[in-house]
Formats: structure tokens, C-alpha cells, sequence
């Protein structure tokens, strides 16, 4: 019988001075209407500011908040933000991947402006952290002149990174620096703020902050590039990562270490887990893990999500080893009976 299930906790992003609330466990409400419609005159396509596969190796986490005051909404009047947040932050999955190296790139041609790159690389998780980086939340980053009068800043880049300097013209998707979690970051990742003439734009939708949300998303309007739009599925969760390991799985080491190894023959516990962003309330978690022959050796369908959460973690599994073989793992999410995500693969068990 399975003899554990264990749920991880939701982080939300922060920056630009946001108070440090619940930092470790707190969850973020998500609400995300259809996708639908007249492009302003002046848009322009943007790429993604990072290079990498979007939800595969890197993944929407955060959007801007679209709400005035104290209130809180995202661009689709969701709460896939927080307040005060002005940006879209793209991440990758932990800090081990950003020692690996994923660059930061142009999102479109334009000129350097402004840099700043002797930040360290630090993951934000106390109080004491967050003081620390006062007047400096954005981290490492720059700002660039695109066209018609827009502009982006970027945030949060790895220290000593940065490859251009003011006054540079770069070309879209010329390498600018790498992703990191400088300044005020819970996760690496690239955060990017777009504006035009001082009127800060969400690039999902391309209205101004000042508009608020809109319940009809039209991908014309979007400043995203149709390629890049047509991967963002903000009504459906992102699972990041997932499979079989030999112990169980420790929400904070996904974000330092990334995936744990493979279960081996030599331990004696074998968990199914899995890493999720966006899960919204109500949402079930099915782990299933079959033996080359077919045979179940875990079926868990966890209880419905008591409240939403912008990033998670659950495993389930058994105190007994695993014997060599091929095993397949399927890890799905369903909300009020609808499949809303799945993935699978074989695992390899020496």
C-alpha cells in the first residue's frame, strides 16, 4: 500500500520591494479566462527574453499586476501575479540550471541603454534576505530602446554575465547576459518589464497596466511574437519536472538541485513525485507507476487542492525497493473531472 503523500508549497516571485509575506509557503490564487480578437497600430513582436524551450526547459511563472492600490490581478483577472509585480517573469528550474547557463537574449533589435551586473546570486528566503537587497530588487539587468518608442528592462541576470554595455545596438535574440537570481528572486529566472512612452504594457495582451485586466484575451493583441503565443496556456498548469526517485522529494532542494536522481535497486523506498506550477483549487493529482509487465505498483489520486498554488510539489510511494528494470511513470492533473495535463515516461531502475 502506498505509505505516503506529501504536498509542497507555492512561492510567488518578488521584486521592486514587495513585503516579504508567507515568503516559504505561500500560495498564489489562479484564474485564467479563454483565449480570443486588433493588434494597436503600434505593436511590435517580441521574443522570448531568455534562450531556451518554453515548457520544456523554461516557464511563464509570473505576469504584471493589472490592479490599482492594494487590489491584485493578473492580465486575464487572474492571480498569477502579485501586487505591485510590472512584469513577466520566465523561468528556468532551478539554481543548478542557471550554473549551467541558459542566456538571456534581445527581445527584439534595439540599443543598450542602462546595466548593472556586480549583484550577487542569492535565493531570497528570510526577512534579513530581503533587506539585504533593498534599493537593488531588480538585481543585475539593463534597459534597451526598441522601437516606436517602447523599451524593456530586464532583471535578476547572473552576476559577471552581462555581454553588452551602453550604447551597444544589438540584434533580437543576440546574447545580453544569463539567467540568475540576483536582486530579489525566489527562483532563477529573467524578469522583463515593457513599456512605451512611460506607460508600462503587460506583453500578454498588450494593454497598459493602467487599463486592468481584460476577461477576453485576443492573441492579435498580444506584443508576444504568434509563436510564442500560441505555447502559453496560462488556463492549464505547467508540470516542471517529474519521476521516480529513492527518497522523498524536498520542495526547496527542486529549487537549489533541480530533479533528484533516479531510484536505484539499492534504496529502500521508491517515490513517484512531481513539480507544478499554476495548479489552481479543486485541482487532483494522479501518480501511476507500472512494471514492464503492466503491473500497478502505484495508483494515487490525491484529494482536491484546497486553495491555488503558483508552484508545488507532491510525491507518493512505498518503503520497499525497486528491481532492475524498465518502469513507466504518468503523473496527471484534472480539475471537476477534466484532464487539464499529463505526462509520462519510461525510467530505467539499475
Amino acid at each position: 500500500m502506498i505509505y505516503f503523500i506529501v504536498i509542497g508549497c507555492g512561492l510567488a516571485h518578488l521584486d521592486q520591494g514587495q513585503p516579504l509575506l508567507n515568503l516559504i509557503n505561500r500560495s498564489i490564487a489562479i484564474a485564467f479566462a479563454p483565449l480570443f480578437l486588433t493588434a494597436p497600430a503600434w505593436a511590435i513582436e517580441l521574443g522570448l527574453p531568455a534562450q531556451c524551450e518554453l515548457g520544456k526547459t523554461c516557464f511563464v511563472q509570473q505576469y504584471p499586476d493589472m490592479a490599482a492600490g492594494d487590489a491584485v490581478t493578473d492580465p486575464l483577472c487572474g492571480t498569477l501575479t502579485y501586487d505591485g509585480h510590472s512584469g513577466t517573469d520566465l523561468r528556468i528550474l532551478s539554481m543548478k540550471d542557471m550554473e549551467a547557463g541558459y542566456a538571456v537574449v534581445a527581445v527584439g533589435d534595439g540599443k543598450v541603454l542602462r546595466v548593472r551586473d556586480q549583484e550577487q546570486d542569492s535565493l531570497i528566503e528570510t526577512e534579513s534576505d530581503v533587506a539585504s537587497v533593498a534599493g537593488r530588487e531588480c538585481g543585475n539587468g539593463l534597459v534597451m530602446q526598441l522601437q516606436d518608442g517602447y523599451e524593456v528592462q530586464y532583471c535578476h541576470l547572473r552576476k559577471g554575465s552581462l555581454s553588452v554595455k551602453p550604447g551597444d545596438v544589438v540584434r533580437a535574440g543576440d546574447r545580453l547576459g544569463q539567467v540568475g537570481a540576483s536582486g530579489l528572486a525566489q527562483f532563477p529566472h529573467v524578469h522583463i518589464t515593457v513599456s512605451r512612452h512611460g506607460d508600462t504594457l503587460d506583453p500578454l495582451t498588450g494593454r497598459k497596466l493602467s487599463e486592468g485586466c481584460t476577461s477576453t484575451f485576443r492573441p492579435e493583441a498580444s506584443l508576444f511574437a504568434p509563436e510564442i503565443v500560441a505555447k502559453l496556456e496560462p488556463a492549464k498548469p505547467d508540470i516542471l519536472a517529474f519521476g521516480v526517485a529513492g527518497r522523498p522529494v524536498d520542495y526547496d532542494a527542486l529549487v537549489h538541485e533541480g530533479p533528484p536522481p533516479v531510484v536505484s535497486t539499492n534504496d529502500s523506498v521508491f517515490v513517484t513525485w512531481a513539480w507544478f506550477a499554476k495548479l489552481k483549487k479543486g485541482s487532483a493529482i494522479r501518480f501511476t507507476l507500472r512494471d514492464a509487465k503492466g503491473e500497478v505498483l502505484v495508483d494515487h489520486t490525491s484529494e482536491p487542492l484546497d486553495r491555488n498554488k503558483a508552484a508545488y510539489a507532491a510525491f507518493a510511494g512505498r518503503k520497499r525497493p525497486l528491481s532492475r528494470g524498465h518502469y513507466q511513470v504518468e503523473v496527471s492533473v484534472t480539475l471537476d473531472g477534466t484532464l487539464l495535463r499529463k505526462a509520462g515516461s519510461e525510467v530505467a531502475v539499475r
